[in-house]
């Protein structure tokens, strides 16, 4: 019997190959004036390009601890720039002994970032979009202790004198608490953003705790615009599908349903749902057949469904229990 192999990436959706822009343009390293010529503290903008659109909301990715080139996350930020939204990678780590300093050095970088791309247009760079009333439309997704920063980050947009917008959209990828405790305002964070928290079943090195607990101090915000889901592992086929902690880098590893049905998808219909007003029953579907639909293997076997969780804190995934 012939080995089954997983799903490729389907032809169309939120984690599809529909692309409306052929190319991206990678502009940098940038780094923040105060920090000189110091390279650790250095951005990159990704662009849509082919056509290039006359303007684009923008992203903030935040990268996991130590997960410190772009490259690591290289074809995830490729999808979402191909598919309208301009990328902000921003480096915010530096080891252990600047963990105080996480948060603050994202909220540096990022107001660099949105400054470029608001004042250098000689630079050739896609506009920032904004909304009706003149707002800037921004959005932020974070992988491990990223995935914790952004929500910091958009609490802290609220705070008095803050000089960058509140995102509309948060998307935290296998959420990690920095080890330091954490003061940051999440419960600030506006009650119309549209949030996704997204966890994989075999994550042992993090599993659902920061992700149960983001989840609990966004309370304020109403479960008509979060979801919380879950990536499966499968090991059905040939090349067997893992959901654990570095499941969403797309380097060294090549992409695979994983990523095509989970991260992409995901990331891809929150910016979408809370940008345009499409695919929101992907993004906060409830359980809906498209949120959660992973493909097929090659027999038509479908492969592990992802998981809607009503109420993370009543819910014990795979990684929560010893290992078999």
């Amino acid at each position: 019997m012939t080995a089954q192999t997983p799903p490729q990436q389907p032809a169309e959706g939120p984690g599809g190959a529909d692309y409306p822009h052929a190319s991206v343009d990678i502009r940098g390293p940038y780094i923040p004036p105060v920090y000189g010529s110091d390279e650790r503290f250095a951005y990159y903008l990704f662009e849509p390009a082919s056509p290039k659109p006359a303007s684009a909301p923008v992203v903030l990715f935040l990268h996991g601890f130590q997960a410190n080139s772009p490259l690591l996350y290289g074809k995830w930020m490729e999808h979402l720039v191909r598919k309208g939204y301009t990328v902000a990678w921003v480096r915010w780590d530096q080891g252990l002994l600047a963990t105080d300093r996480f948060v603050t050095q994202a909220q540096i970088g990022w107001l660099d970032a949105l400054g470029r791309l608001l004042n250098k247009p000689e630079e050739g760079h896609v506009p920032p979009a904004v909304d009706e009333q003149g707002t800037l439309l921004t959005g932020m997704v974070g992988h491990s202790a990223g995935a914790w920063i952004g929500p910091a980050l958009a609490g802290r947009a609220k705070l008095p004198g803050a000089r960058f917008p509140a995102p509309q959209a948060l998307v935290a990828v296998e959420p990690q608490r920095p080890l330091l405790p954490n003061l940051e305002p999440l419960e600030l964070i506006d009650p119309t953003t549209v949030l996704t928290i997204l966890i994989g079943d075999d994550d042992r090195l993090v599993c659902d705790q920061s992700a149960r607990s983001l989840w609990s101090r966004t309370a304020h915000i109403a479960d008509s615009n979060r979801d919380y889901l879950v990536a499966r592992s499968d090991t059905y086929g040939s090349k067997p599908l893992i959901a654990g902690h570095v499941f969403p880098l797309t380097f060294p590893f090549v992409p695979d349903a994983l990523d095509f049905y989970s991260t992409w998808k995901i990331s891809t219909a929150t910016f979408d749902c809370a940008f345009r007003g499409e695919n929101c029953d992907v993004a906060l579907g409830n359980g809906a057949v498209d949120q959660l639909d992973t493909g097929q293997w090659s027999d038509l076997t479908p492969v592990e469904a992802m998981l809607w969780v009503a109420d993370p804190q009543s819910f014990t995934p795979s990684c929560a229990t010893p290992a078999p």
